[in-house]
């Protein structure tokens, strides 16, 4: 035990001598501070260009722009009355051109929309009540899809002759 202290002990005088020789590195190592260039002659330049020029601004004078700074603000209106005018250009002739096109294209899409779906309607309706036919007499739809589908043209003439009541 006696054995580590001293070890011990040794190790710390060590980092201690160490220490102490980077101290004195420090402090032998010298300090180089840079330069400060002199500006006494730019600034002994400036206080004479300061000179020549009067800078003094009589108070009377610098009273009276006051006043004509406030009259000129005491004349601006609080509400200044802006008009706009609305019209078209020879520029905007492409614009309006689309526009009615596409007003146009419009209106005809919603009418065929209302159309077709018109006539989806009625074809339903018609495929529900061949259905119907279908299921309570089919020996006669039988009959029907067999005419039909031997000369559809012929079965159309038929039909319009019978629904025209000739």
């Amino acid at each position: 035990m006696n054995n580590k202290h001293e070890q011990r002990l040794e190790e710390l005088e060590e980092v201690l001598q160490r220490t102490l020789n980077k101290v004195k590195e420090l402090e032998n190592r010298k300090i180089e501070l840079p330069t400060i260039p002199d500006y006494t002659l730019q600034f002994s330049e400036l206080k004479e260009g300061i000179a020549r020029h009067n800078l003094a601004y009589p108070a009377v004078k610098i009273q009276t722009q006051i006043l004509e700074l406030q009259k000129n603000i005491d004349a601006i209106p609080k509400r200044i009355p802006i008009q706009h005018y609305y019209h078209f250009t020879d520029r905007s002739k492409g614009s309006i051109i689309a526009g009615i096109i596409l007003l146009i294209s419009c209106a005809l899409s919603v009418g065929i929309a209302i159309s077709l779906w018109k006539e989806n309607r009625k074809l339903n309706d018609n495929s529900v009540k061949f259905r119907m036919i279908r299921q309570s007499y089919p020996n006669i739809s039988h009959w029907a899809d067999t005419i039909y589908n031997h000369d559809p043209k012929a079965m159309e003439r038929l039909t319009k002759r019978l629904e025209d009541g000739y």
